[in-house]
């Protein structure tokens, strides 16, 4: 009974404003750009590491394959 009085007497509840932080969306765009930046260097990096080892293997390959039997 008095729990429900209390909610009788409370005030209205209000939603709050919306708060904008450019800086902080600016840092972001910024941290995304660079993980970006960074996630395409190691793929490049990545390819040649494979086109490499495919150039090691062919050579193996062609050493292996003209080796007598």
């Amino acid at each position: 009974m008095i729990i429900c009085l209390c909610l009788l007497f409370a005030g209205r509840a209000s939603a709050q404003w919306v708060v904008s932080d450019p800086g902080n969306l600016a840092q972001g765009i910024i941290n995304a750009s660079k993980n970006i930046i960074h996630t395409s260097k190691t793929a490049t990096n990545m390819v040649s590491n494979f086109q490499e080892t495919v150039k090691i293997y062919q050579q193996g390959k062609k050493y292996y394959d003209g080796a007598p039997v």
